[in-house]
C-alpha cells in the first residue's frame, strides 16, 4: 500500500486576499498618524530616527505608533505576541542598549513559545507590505505631519472658525 503525502499547507490566493483584506481593514481603523508612521517605516524604508526627525516627534512616540500598527488586528488576550511585538519594535530603535539586546536574547532562550511568538512576529511583518502598499498607494503619508483630527474636524478648522467668531465679536 502506498502512502499518501499530504501537502503542506501552504496559503491559497483566495485565502491570502483575505488575510490581506482583513489586514488592510485593520490598518485602516488606525489612527492616521499611526498610518503616516508606519508607511513611513514599512514602504520608504526610513528608520525610527529620521521619522521622529521629519514628523518632530520624540522616538518613544515612533516606537508606540509601530507597536500599534503590528499590532493591529491581533486580539488583545495573545499576550505573547504582544511581548514579541514589543521586542520587534524596540530592537529597531537607535535607542536599544546592549542591555536591553542581553534582556530580549534571555527572553527568547527562557521559552521556546518565545521564539516562536518572535518568529511569527517576523512573519506578520512581512505580511504588512500587501496592506501598506494598498494603504498608501498615493502617497498621502509623506505630505509632512499629519493632520490632526477630532471627531473628523480639523484642528485648524475649528481654529479658523473661532478666530472669525473672536474677530466677528471684535468688529
Amino acid at each position: 500500500m502506498t502512502r499518501l503525502l499530504l501537502p503542506l499547507e501552504h496559503p491559497t490566493p483566495v485565502a491570502q486576499h483575505d488575510a490581506d483584506h482583513a489586514l488592510l481593514h485593520a490598518l485602516k481603523r488606525l489612527p492616521r498618524r499611526v498610518q503616516q508612521v508606519f508607511l513611513l517605516n514599512r514602504l520608504d524604508q526610513l528608520d525610527f530616527a529620521t521619522i521622529a526627525a521629519r514628523l518632530d516627534l520624540p522616538l518613544a512616540s515612533i516606537e508606540r505608533n509601530m507597536d500599534q500598527a503590528l499590532q493591529a488586528g491581533r486580539s488583545r488576550r495573545d499576550v505573547l505576541s504582544s511581548v514579541a511585538g514589543q521586542w520587534y519594535v524596540r530592537l529597531q530603535s537607535p535607542q536599544v542598549t546592549a542591555c536591553e539586546r542581553i534582556d530580549f536574547r534571555r527572553w527568547l532562550d527562557a521559552d521556546t513559545a518565545n521564539l516562536q511568538a518572535f518568529h511569527e512576529t517576523e512573519l506578520r511583518w512581512r505580511s504588512l507590505l500587501a496592506p501598506a502598499r494598498q494603504l498608501g498607494h498615493d502617497g498621502w503619508y509623506r505630505q509632512g505631519r499629519a493632520a490632526l483630527s477630532l471627531g473628523g474636524c480639523s484642528i485648524a478648522v475649528g481654529l479658523g472658525v473661532a478666530a472669525l467668531v473672536v474677530f466677528g465679536l471684535w468688529a
